[in-house]
C-alpha cells in the first residue's frame, strides 16, 4: 500500500488504519530541529511585548516594517501593511517571539472570550519560570489575568507548579516551575526561559496527531489521558467537581530530541465547544504559526505532498527580518494551527 494512503487513511482514522499501512517504517522526519519563532498578531507591540521586557528581561532582535514579499505570501490583499517586533530570552537562539501589527485590513480576535475547550488555532505558549508566585503577581500588575492562581501538581517524575497566563489579544501564556526535581542545567535563566511548547486545543485528537506523525514526522515525546487525583482549581477554568471526570487527551509531539520546539494537542474529552479554526489565520489577532527551520524547503514540502498533505501557502522566497531571503511554506493542521517550514536562500 502507498505511503500517500496510508498518510490519508491517517488523517481520516487512526481506528481503522490497514495493516499494510502499520508494517511500513514511520515517515521520514520533515522537521529535525525545534522551532525557531512563534508569530503573534497584536494591536499594540509595545503592550504585547511589555510583559516579556519588563518581567522576562527579553531582548529586540529585530523590527521594522515588514516586506512586500512576506504580505503577498499571506495573500492578505492591496493596501494592507505590517510592521514586527521580534523578541528572545537572552542566549538564545531559537524560541523567539515575533509580534506582528497589521494595518489597514478588518481583524477579528482568534481566542479572546474563548474557553479552554473551544477548538481551533494555538491555546498557548508554554516557558518555564522561577519564583512563579512573583511573576504571577508582576503579570497582574501590568493587566494580565489567568483562570486560577498557580496550581501545584505532580507530572511524575516532576511536581510543578503552573498557570496559563492571559494577556493582550488573546495571547495564553503557560508557566511552570519546576518544584522538584531541579531543573537541569539547560534551563539556565533569571526569570522567565525561552518559550520551549506552543499548545493546540483540538477537536478529535486521532486527525491531529496523525498530521503532525504521519505527515510531518513528528515523535510522541508524551501520550496519555491527564485527570486530577482530586477535585480542586485548575488552569483551564473547568468546574472543580469535574477536574475528575473530564479527561484531557494529550499528545506531545517533538521535532527532535530535546526541551524545546515541541508542539502540544489536547482534547476535553466529553466537553464540547467552538470551533474556532476558521479564525486562526492572519491578519486576525492572537497566536497565529510557529516557524521551524529546514535544510531545504523545497525538499520539505516534496516529501510533505508525497505523504499525503496539501500546503496551505505554497512554497515562496520571502524576505523576513532578520534573516533575510526565505524559501517558504505553510501548512495547517485540522484545527487549523498554522506550521511554516522554511530554509535560507543563499
Amino acid at each position: 500500500m502507498s505511503t500517500r494512503l496510508c498518510a490519508a487513511l491517517l488523517i481520516t482514522s487512526l481506528a481503522w488504519l490497514p495493516a499494510a499501512c502499520a508494517r511500513e517504517q514511520a515517515p521520514e522526519p520533515i522537521l529535525d530541529k525545534p522551532w525557531q519563532e512563534v508569530v503573534l498578531s497584536v494591536r499594540d507591540l509595545d503592550q504585547a511585548a511589555r510583559f516579556f521586557i519588563e518581567v522576562g528581561d527579553f531582548e529586540t532582535v529585530s523590527t521594522g516594517a515588514m516586506s512586500d514579499t512576506e504580505l503577498a505570501y499571506w495573500q492578505l490583499g492591496d493596501g494592507v501593511s505590517a510592521e514586527h517586533l521580534l523578541l528572545r530570552a537572552r542566549g538564545t537562539d531559537h524560541g523567539y517571539l515575533r509580534f506582528v501589527r497589521y494595518a489597514g485590513v478588518e481583524q477579528r480576535a482568534v481566542r479572546v472570550g474563548a474557553r479552554a475547550w473551544d477548538t481551533g488555532g494555538y491555546f498557548s505558549i508554554m516557558m518555564r519560570a522561577k519564583d512563579l508566585d512573583r511573576v504571577y503577581a508582576d503579570a497582574l500588575a501590568l493587566g494580565w489575568h489567568a483562570e486560577s492562581e498557580p496550581v501545584r501538581f505532580d507530572f511524575p517524575p516532576s511536581v510543578l507548579a503552573n498557570v496559563v497566563l492571559k494577556g493582550p489579544d488573546g495571547i495564553n501564556v503557560a508557566l511552570y516551575e519546576r518544584l522538584s526535581p531541579p531543573l537541569e542545567a539547560f534551563w539556565d535563566f533569571e526569570r522567565l526561559s525561552q518559550p520551549f511548547n506552543a499548545m493546540q486545543m483540538v477537536a478529535d485528537i486521532e486527525p491531529a496527531d496523525a498530521f503532525f506523525t504521519g505527515l510531518l514526522g513528528m515523535a510522541h515525546f508524551w501520550a496519555d489521558d491527564f485527570l486530577d487525583p482530586e477535585p480542586g482549581p485548575n488552569n483551564f477554568g473547568l468546574p472543580q467537581n469535574l477536574t475528575t471526570e473530564i479527561p484531557r487527551r494529550t499528545r506531545i509531539l517533538s521535532p527532535s530530541p530535546g526541551e524545546t520546539g515541541r508542539l502540544e494537542l489536547m482534547q476535553f474529552v466529553g466537553l464540547d465547544g467552538r470551533n474556532l479554526a476558521e479564525r486562526a489565520a492572519p491578519p486576525n489577532l492572537g497566536i497565529l504559526s510557529v516557524r521551524y527551520e529546514v535544510a531545504d524547503a523545497d525538499a520539505a514540502h516534496a516529501r510533505f505532498t508525497a505523504a499525503g498533505g496539501q500546503a496551505w501557502r505554497a512554497p515562496a522566497t520571502v524576505e523576513v527580518a532578520p534573516y533575510g531571503r526565505l524559501r517558504m511554506f505553510a501548512v495547517r493542521a485540522p484545527d487549523g494551527a498554522i506550521v511554516e517550514i522554511y530554509s535560507r536562500v543563499e
